[in-house]
C-alpha cells in the first residue's frame, strides 16, 4: 500500500511539470521594497495550476508526516486537501464543460489574485480586509453540475460533511487534540503516534486523497487542453484501483439512501 500512495505522489508530480508547461510563468515586479513573483494574467487555468500545486505538496507532505505518526497534523492537512480539491473541481468546470465562468468563479478569482495587504510598505498600516466566496456558493456549482450522480441536495450535504470532518484537526477541537493519548499511562505522545492504531487508521485514510488527488490532476488536464495527461490519469487511476483493490466507485445514490435510511 505504502509503495503504491508513494508511487502516486511520484506520478502526480510528473503530470503537473507537464501541466505547468501550459500556463505562462510569474513576472517579477517591485513589492514593498523589495521584489516578488507575480501573475500578469487572473485567469481559471493559473488558479488551478495554483490550486494543484498546493494539493499535491500538501499529499506528499502528509506521506512524509504518516511515516512518523503525526496524526494530528495530517489531519490538518487533510482538511487543507478537502478545499483545494473543491476549489480545483469548481475552477475547472467552465473550461471543462465549455460554457461561460459564473459571477462566484469572478468572484473567486478577484479574491484570489488580491494581495494580502493594500499597504505593502507598512502592512501594519494596510486597511485591506481580503474578502473570500463562502464556501456554500463554491459547494453549490460543484453539487449543481451533477458529476457525483447525486442530486444536488445531497451532494451538497456531503461536501459540507467531508469539510466538517477534519476541521475539528486545524482549531484544535478537544475530541480531536485527546486523540493523542494513547496507552495504559494516559498521556500525551508529543512526537508523533508510529505504530499505534491512528497512524494505521490515517494510512486507511491517505487512499482516499490520493485518489482524490489523480481525479484533480485529471479535471486540471481537462481544463487546461492537456489530452496526454487526460488520457494517462484516466489510466494511472485504474492501476491505483487494481493495485489497491478499492475502487471508490460505488453508487453514490445508494450509499446516500442507505446513510438516510440509517439515521431516519
Amino acid at each position: 500500500m505504502l509503495r503504491v500512495l508513494q508511487e502516486t505522489n511520484i506520478f502526480l508530480e510528473n503530470s503537473f511539470g507537464e501541466l505547468e508547461r501550459l500556463i505562462p510563468s510569474p513576472e517579477e515586479i517591485v513589492y514593498g521594497g523589495g521584489h516578488a513573483l507575480r501573475y500578469k494574467e487572473k485567469r481559471l487555468e493559473i488558479a488551478i495550476i495554483q490550486k494543484l500545486a498546493r494539493y499535491i505538496s500538501g499529499l506528499n507532505a502528509s506521506f512524509e508526516l504518516l511515516g512518523k505518526g503525526y496524526t494530528q497534523e495530517i489531519g490538518a492537512l487533510f482538511r487543507m486537501l478537502d478545499e483545494f480539491s473543491d476549489d480545483i473541481t469548481f475552477l475547472a468546470l467552465p473550461l471543462m464543460r465549455n460554457v461561460p465562468a459564473t459571477k462566484t468563479h469572478s468572484d473567486y478569482l478577484e479574491y484570489f489574485f488580491q494581495e494580502e495587504f493594500d499597504n505593502e510598505s507598512n502592512v501594519i498600516l494596510s486597511s485591506q480586509n481580503r474578502p473570500t466566496v463562502p464556501r456554500r456558493r463554491i459547494w453549490a456549482e460543484i453539487s449543481n453540475a451533477g458529476l457525483a450522480g447525486l442530486n444536488p441536495s445531497d451532494h451538497l450535504e456531503v461536501l459540507r460533511t467531508i469539510s466538517q470532518a477534519y476541521s475539528g484537526y486545524v482549531h484544535g477541537a478537544s475530541s480531536h487534540i485527546i486523540e493523542m493519548i494513547v496507552g495504559p499511562d494516559l498521556k500525551y505522545r508529543l512526537s508523533g503516534m508510529p505504530n499505534t492504531y491512528r497512524q494505521r487508521e490515517f494510512l486507511y485514510n491517505f487512499w482516499d486523497y490520493s485518489y482524490r488527488g489523480i481525479v484533480c490532476t485529471n479535471f486540471a488536464a481537462k481544463a487546461l487542453g492537456s489530452a496526454s495527461v487526460d488520457e494517462r490519469t484516466k489510466q494511472y487511476l485504474d492501476y491505483f484501483e487494481k493495485a489497491t483493490g478499492d475502487t471508490g466507485k460505488g453508487d453514490p445514490e445508494a450509499l446516500m439512501k442507505k446513510a438516510k435510511k440509517k439515521n431516519a
